[in-house]
C-alpha cells in the first residue's frame, strides 16, 4: 500500500507542476516568451545615470534607475520616484518632495531624501557630474524626514521639476555606493527601477531581470536582452531572422518593407527632439556671419524630409520642436541656393572660390543622420562650401564639445523630453555649458534673465524672442523635428512616446 500510495503522490506533484499551478514565470510564457530581446543601436557610455548628459541611453537607465519625476507625452510632469512636490515660496527657489513610500533600491534597501541628499552633494562636489551642469542652481537638500526633503537653489528655477525628470537626474544608493565606492558602483550598478542588471558585456549585450519589489508593480515581460548592434542594416537583420524582437532606429527607407513582412510591424513617429548643425563659434571660418547665413540658406530641409524621413520630420526655423512652447509661428527661414550664394561673395567665397569646412555627423545613432550629413554636404558644396563629412561617435563629438576642440560643423540630433525652450535655446546657447558649441558671452546675462523669470508667460515670450535672434544670427542651424523608428514581432505589445523613451517594462506579448 505505502508503495502505490507513495506513485500516486508523485503522479499528483507532477500533474500539478504542468497544471495551472505554475510558477509564475511559467504562466507567463503561455501568454508570451518571459524574455523580452532588443537591438539597441548604442551601448551606454558609463553605468552611472547621473555622470552623462546621454539622450541616447535613457531608455535604458530609466529602465534600471527610474527618474525623481517622469516627463508624460503632453509635456506634463507626472510623478515617480517623487509622488509630490510644491514650492513652499513665492520665489521658486524651495521645492519640497516626498518620495514613493514603498520605492527600495535593487539591494533591498528604501529610497530615502538621504539618497536624494547625497545625490546631489555628490553632484555639486564634482565638474565631471552632469547632473550639476544640469541642474546648476541646487543649493543643497534638506532632509525632513526618511522620505520627504526641500531642495534649496541658489536663486529662482522655475523649470526645476522638468529637469528632476530629465537627463542625468536619477537618484542613487546612498549606502551602497560607499559600501562598494564608485568602481564598484559602475561594476555593479545598483537602481530602483522595474529591471536590475545581471549581465553585463561591454558593447555587445546587456542582460535585465525585472525587479520583484518595484514601486510601480512587476514588469510584464520577466528577462530583457539587448543586444547592442550599432550598424542599422544589422539590426534590420537581427529581427528578421528573428534573434531579436524589437529594433530600434532602423532605417527610414526600410520601414514599408519591414511593415509588409508576416509576422512584423513597423512605424516611424515624431518626437520632441531636434536635428541641428552646432556651430562653433571658436573656429574661425564660423565667426563670419555671411558664411553661417549661406550655409542655412542652402539647406533644402523639406527635401531632406521626402528623402530620408518619408516627409514625416517637418522643417524647423527655431531651436524648438513644432507645437512647443519656444516655437514662433509664422517665422520661417527659406531655402534660396541663389540667396545662399549672394550671402557667401560678402564674405570672399564662392563656386569660383571654395570655402573648405568639415561635417561630423554619427552613423546610425539616429535614423539616416549620415544619410542627412551626405546629403547637406553636397548642398553647401553646390552654393561654394566645400564640405568633407567626418563620421563620429557621439562619445567623440561630445569629448570635442566638452574640451572646444570641434574643427567643423556637427549634425546632432537635440534631445529635448521636456519640450521647455530652457533645454532647447537656453541650453544650446549658453556660452558657459560645456555642450554647447555657440560660445557668445553675452548671451548668458539673456538667458540667466530667462532662467529665473516665474512669470511663464513672460519666460515663453524671452525664448522666442532669443529662438528667433539664433535664427537670424545663425548662431545654431535648425534643421528638422526629429523622428524615431521601431520594427518589432507583431505578437508584441509597444508602447512609443513623444519624449523618444522605449519602456521595456510598457511591453507586453499579445
Amino acid at each position: 500500500m505505502n508503495s502505490i500510495l507513495h506513485r500516486w503522490l508523485a503522479g499528483l506533484c507532477a500533474v500539478l507542476a504542468m497544471s495551472g499551478a505554475a510558477s509564475p514565470a511559467r504562466a507567463q510564457a503561455q501568454g508570451g516568451p518571459a524574455e523580452l530581446r532588443i537591438a539597441y543601436p548604442v551601448d551606454i557610455p558609463s553605468w552611472d545615470p547621473t555622470s552623462v548628459t546621454f539622450p541616447a541611453g535613457q531608455s535604458i537607465y530609466k529602465t534600471v534607475f527610474d527618474s525623481p519625476l517622469h516627463m508624460g507625452d503632453g509635456s506634463k510632469v507626472e510623478p515617480a520616484l517623487i509622488r509630490e512636490w510644491r514650492w513652499i515660496d513665492q520665489s521658486a527657489q524651495k521645492l519640497q518632495v516626498v518620495l514613493q513610500e514603498n520605492a527600495v533600491f535593487h539591494d533591498g534597501t528604501p529610497v530615502t531624501a538621504e539618497d536624494l541628499e547625497f545625490t546631489f552633494d555628490r553632484a555639486r562636489a564634482s565638474k565631471q557630474i552632469a547632473l550639476g551642469a544640469m541642474m546648476p542652481t541646487v543649493a543643497g537638500i534638506e532632509v525632513q524626514g526618511p522620505k520627504t526633503a526641500v531642495i534649496s537653489f541658489s536663486k529662482p528655477t522655475p523649470a526645476a521639476p522638468k529637469f528632476l525628470a530629465f537627463l542625468s537626474a536619477y537618484i542613487l544608493p546612498k549606502a551602497y555606493f560607499e559600501r562598494v565606492g564608485p568602481q564598484g558602483f559602475l561594476e555593479k550598478p545598483v537602481g530602483a527601477g522595474p529591471y536590475r542588471v545581471v549581465e553585463y558585456q561591454r558593447g555587445s549585450r546587456i542582460v535585465l531581470e525585472a525587479f520583484d519589489r518595484y514601486w510601480r508593480g512587476v514588469a510584464p515581460i520577466r528577462r530583457v536582452t539587448i543586444e547592442i548592434v550599432t550598424d542599422p542594416s544589422a539590426r534590420v537583420a537581427a529581427l528578421e531572422s528573428g534573434r531579436v524582437d524589437v529594433a530600434l532606429q532602423v532605417p527610414v527607407r526600410e520601414i514599408n518593407r519591414l511593415a509588409r513582412v508576416p509576422g512584423l510591424s513597423a512605424s516611424v513617429y515624431p518626437y520632441d527632439e531636434i536635428y541641428i548643425l552646432q556651430m562653433p563659434s571658436y573656429t574661425p571660418e564660423f565667426r563670419d556671419l555671411p558664411v553661417r547665413r549661406a550655409m542655412q540658406l542652402a539647406i533644402d530641409k523639406k527635401g531632406l524630409s521626402r528623402a530620408f524621413y518619408a516627409g514625416v520630420a517637418e522643417p524647423i526655423s527655431v531651436l524648438a520642436s513644432k507645437g512647443s512652447p519656444g516655437d514662433v509661428p509664422g517665422f520661417e527661414l527659406p531655402f534660396s541656393r541663389e540667396q545662399a550664394i549672394e550671402e557667401l561673395a560678402k564674405a570672399g567665397y564662392g563656386p569660383d572660390k571654395p570655402l573648405a569646412i568639415k561635417l561630423f555627423s554619427t552613423n546610425g545613432t539616429f535614423p539616416s543622420d549620415y544619410e542627412m550629413a551626405r546629403a547637406i554636404a553636397q548642398m553647401w558644396t553646390r552654393v561654394g562650401i566645400t564640405t568633407t563629412v567626418e563620421e563620429v561617435t557621439v562619445a567623440k563629438y561630445l569629448e570635442l564639445s566638452h574640451s572646444s576642440k570641434l574643427t567643423g560643423v556637427m549634425l546632432y540630433s537635440w534631445a529635448n523630453a521636456t519640450a521647455d525652450p530652457e533645454n532647447f535655446a537656453g541650453r544650446i546657447l549658453d556660452p558657459r555649458l560645456r555642450f554647447s558649441t555657440w560660445k557668445a558671452p553675452e548671451l548668458a546675462d539673456r538667458i540667466d534673465a530667462l532662467v529665473v523669470e516665474t512669470d511663464e508667460a513672460k519666460r515663453m515670450e524671452g525664448y522666442r524672442a532669443l529662438n528667433r535672434s539664433a535664427s537670424e544670427n545663425a548662431w545654431s542651424l535648425p534643421v528638422l523635428q526629429a523622428v524615431s523608428t521601431i520594427a518589432h514581432k507583431k505578437n508584441l505589445n509597444v508602447v512609443t512616446h513623444k519624449t523618444g523613451y522605449v519602456l521595456a517594462r510598457e511591453f507586453s506579448w499579445k
